[in-house]
């Protein structure tokens, strides 16, 4: 290669000098191009596998919240259900209650007196508690009657309170007071 070189004029090897420093420097540019190229390609790769495993984060947390949400919307129609199907309607005062107590009564053989109603606020403004407060003298087995209706009851309707206030000289007959409690929702 040398012997080339010396076949060539002054002129020709300045020439072949500056084109191949020229070289030289194109070829350390695109090295040093690449290099640069290749840690920005390793740079972006990291930063996107840290935005998939964002990605399924965030994924992961969507599923989470759109289970939630629908866990919600179960609820709110249950809700929704059980209003219609087990409160009292407060538009109509209380004239459900009163009837399902005397079918109550009715089914068990008891003739109440003395039914008095209390109101409670419970949520304000939509569900109210009722409580039914009386007395009767009966035996065992219509107190016992009288608590299987109420269990039996389809809405909301249950024994809050039994006082047992004396036995009758009546053999196997007691006094009691019972409170019955039920909601409606305006």
């Amino acid at each position: 290669m040398k012997d080339l070189f010396e076949l060539l004029t002054e002129k020709e090897r300045r020439t072949a000098a500056v084109c191949g420093a020229v070289l030289a420097v194109a070829a350390c540019v695109l090295i040093a191009a690449a290099v640069k190229t290749r840690g920005a390609a390793g740079r972006a790769t990291a930063d996107l596998r840290a935005a998939e495993a964002s990605y399924q984060v965030l994924d992961r947390d969507r599923d989470a919240v759109r289970k939630d949400w629908q866990a919600w919307t179960n609820a709110q129609k249950d809700l929704a259900s059980l209003k219609e199907s087990r409160f009292y309607d407060g538009t109509k005062g209380l004239q459900d209650l009163r009837l399902d107590l005397q079918r109550i009564f009715d089914a068990s053989g008891l003739a109440a007196t003395d039914v008095t109603y209390t109101y409670t606020d419970l949520v304000k403004g939509v569900v109210q508690k009722v409580t039914a407060d009386f007395r009767f003298t009966a035996n065992y087995a219509v107190l016992k009657r009288l608590l299987d209706a109420v269990e039996r009851h389809a809405r909301f309707l249950h024994v809050e309170r039994v006082d047992f206030l004396s036995m009758t000289k009546q053999p196997g007959a007691i006094d009691l007071r019972v409170s019955f409690a039920g909601y409606y929702e305006y």
